[in-house]
């Protein structure tokens, strides 16, 4: 169902028109997709990473404004001029998570006195510079959850506290990726700010879309795709219908949900991408060492011995 404004005229004729949105650090398209899946109309994409900004040229040709642009020297004033407005609906963004992630507690890179400064950190700034500028009725702000521990908190509050300062009232959620219908254990934090001058909509408890379904097994996704070796595959060939057609008599509806309702495959003409990593032998027998499902932390902990030197002290936490 589209997201509509009110749009009849005094004639009673019905007008309505999808609310829109623009995307900061659009990357190759995904949250893009997922707004106009819902019904909103995209007025422009903006992303630094040249490579991104093609793919999702290619794949959401209709979209007239993919742009590849710095978004720190790019500015509100220059995007309205390119879109011809300043009524923007929904502004939604994923700064750069690298700064937060919990890799780089290795080093002490995001907690106590060991903070070392990392730019991008603070480029959430520059989507609330979009948000300042456009005044849209909502944003939102996806991050990792590191962004809530890293430096005791501090950039997680300065983002509430600056969206507040520009008239937002914010809040903030975590999401389960596996829960909302993706095969993956990612959970990611939310930031969403709602216009003051707006009835509060927060959705505490988010459900998959109406075409996805919760919790989808892994091999439900990924067991259409023939076995590779280690640094095996290629860019692009021909994807095997008869393994597809082997595995859905298998698994039944929940592959032929996801493999066609939301990866939308039928819309490919190519299998592409589908290339392994290369691993050393040593990584290979470490891997062999492992059960189906089992995490390297819990194979230590039941006594398995590991050619990697692993340390213990980094899973003490988990």
């Amino acid at each position: 169902m589209p997201r509509e404004g009110n749009m009849c005229d005094s004639d009673g004729a019905d007008h309505r028109t999808p609310m829109n949105f623009i995307d900061l650090f659009c990357g190759c398209g995904g949250f893009t997709v997922g707004m106009e899946r819902a019904g909103f109309k995209c007025l422009a994409a903006i992303d630094f990473n040249e490579e991104a900004v093609t793919t999702m040229q290619s794949n959401l040709s209709h979209i007239k404004h993919v742009l590849h642009r710095d978004l720190t020297v790019f500015t509100p004033d220059e995007l309205s001029e390119l879109i011809g407005t300043e009524q923007v609906d929904v502004i939604v963004g994923g700064p750069p998570c690298q700064g937060f992630s919990t890799a780089r507690k290795v080093d002490g890179a995001n907690h106590g006195e060991r903070l070392k400064d990392d730019p991008r950190r603070h480029l959430y700034r520059e989507l609330l510079k979009y948000v300042g500028f456009f005044r849209p009725k909502v944003f939102v702000m996806e991050n990792v959850l590191g962004i809530k521990t890293a430096a005791g908190g501090k950039y997680f509050t300065r983002v509430q506290e600056e969206a507040r300062s520009l008239g937002y009232r914010v809040h903030g959620q975590v999401e389960d990726a596996w829960e909302l219908g993706v095969p993956q254990k990612r959970r990611r934090q939310l930031i969403i700010g709602t216009r003051e001058d707006l009835p509060g909509y927060f959705l505490p408890n988010l459900k998959p879309a109406p075409r996805a379904l919760p919790r989808p097994l892994l091999g439900a996704a990924i067991g259409d795709l023939p076995p590779l070796g280690a640094g095996k595959g290629s860019d692009e060939s021909v994807y095997d219908v008869n393994r597809l057609i082997r595995h859905m008599l298998i698994t039944g509806e929940p592959v032929r949900n996801y493999l066609f309702d939301v990866l939308e495959i039928d819309l490919a003409k190519m299998l592409t991408n589908h290339a392994s990593r290369p691993h050393s032998d040593r990584d290979l027998r470490d891997f062999a060492r492992l059960r189906e499902g089992e995490s390297s932390a819990t194979a230590m902990r039941n006594g398995i011995e590991f050619e990697f030197p692993y340390s213990k002290d980094s899973f003490k936490d988990r």
